[in-house]
């Protein structure tokens, strides 16, 4: 058998032709072989990474779920950070060339999309992603963000239901409300529904800053309500210090937020979607980018699986006993 090498001399060989080009192919899909898997890189940052809460384990049980091993195929850089830093934290993310960012909360996805318009955004917020423009629409977002959102608008009416049907007797209630939270996922339209409905009169009572929650609980405390809900907000120790002041003057009342421990915050019942189930999923979108899916092609997930948590040590302090059809419907009871 005659080749030529590559000086186009004739070589005379005892091998076939179709031997060399299969031993050529196999040397070269050896060496391929022998390439390293690239190590994909998320970057995480925004209300995610305490872990009382356990919403990142939750989003690394996700990932294991999808066959991701922390550390072999997959690194995740969790920034512990406070809000004033999400601009810079997103940078540096980007400057690491990430291959995804999840984003925790509004501020830390507008931090990402001021810092990237083509490394794909991950969000878990709680709110509407069109009327904040993070998307175009849920279900084509249109640019590089996509993700899990957690609260429907009518959700402020199923808390006012709750109250009511755990304390019957409820005839005035005290709504703590943020102008910040209702420009991203206006509840208060909700609420004013079920309150005509049920015969309720609300007291609305905006909270603007920290310092300002205890005055205005006071302000509630003077027209005496039978009961108070506590709407989204962005005010720091909003719900501690509504929960504190319930239990001194002995008022129940519901909060938005289910991941906050109620057992050590002193509140009676929280409702909402599971946050821990929505940085489950997140995991999932994370691994259809991974795998090449575009966000701007990627649906937005709405929240499937809420929860009710009851805390019977705050009812009994307070002097309530919670009606055994609401004891029921609950996925967590505080004994």
């Amino acid at each position: 058998m005659l080749y030529r090498d590559a000086k186009s001399r004739i070589v005379r060989t005892g091998l076939p032709l179709f031997l060399i080009a299969a031993v050529l192919t196999l040397t070269q899909g050896f060496a391929a072989a022998q390439q390293p898997a690239k190590v994909l890189r998320v970057g995480i940052f925004g209300n995610l990474q305490n872990p009382r809460d356990g919403i990142l384990n939750a989003f690394r049980q996700g990932l294991s779920e999808l066959s991701y091993i922390e550390g072999q195929n997959i690194i995740l850089d969790p920034r512990f950070i406070r809000r004033e830093n999400f601009n810079s934290i997103a940078a540096d993310l980007v400057r690491q060339q990430v291959d995804v960012i999840v984003a925790g909360s509004y501020p830390a996805v507008i931090a990402a999309m001021k810092a990237t318009k083509t490394i794909p955004i991950v969000m878990i917020i709680p709110g509407d992603p069109v009327l904040t423009g993070f998307v175009t629409s849920l279900e084509r977002p249109g640019g590089n963000v996509t993700g899990v959102s957690g609260l429907t608008p009518e959700l402020g009416g199923k808390w006012l239901e709750l109250v009511k049907e755990t304390v019957p007797s409820t005839k005035r209630v005290a709504v703590f409300w943020n102008r910040e939270a209702e420009n991203y996922f206006p509840i208060w339209k909700s609420v004013e529904q079920a309150a005509h409905a049920l015969a309720v009169d609300l007291q609305w009572l905006e909270v603007r800053i920290s310092t300002d929650t205890r005055r205005k609980f006071r302000s509630a405390v003077w027209d005496r309500p039978d009961a108070f809900i506590v709407l989204p907000s962005y005010v720091r120790n909003m719900m501690q210090e509504v929960a504190e002041g319930a239990l001194k003057n002995r008022l129940p009342g519901i909060f938005w937020r289910t991941d906050f421990n109620l057992d050590d915050m002193g509140g009676l019942m929280a409702y909402g979607a599971n946050r821990r189930e929505q940085s489950r999923r997140a995991a999932y979108v994370v691994d259809k980018i991974l795998k090449g899916a575009k966000p701007a092609n990627l649906p937005v997930e709405l929240p499937k699986s809420f929860e009710l948590v009851i805390n019977l040590k705050i009812a009994k302090e307070i002097g309530i006993t919670v009606p055994s059809r609401v004891l029921a419907w609950a996925d967590k009871v505080i004994k």
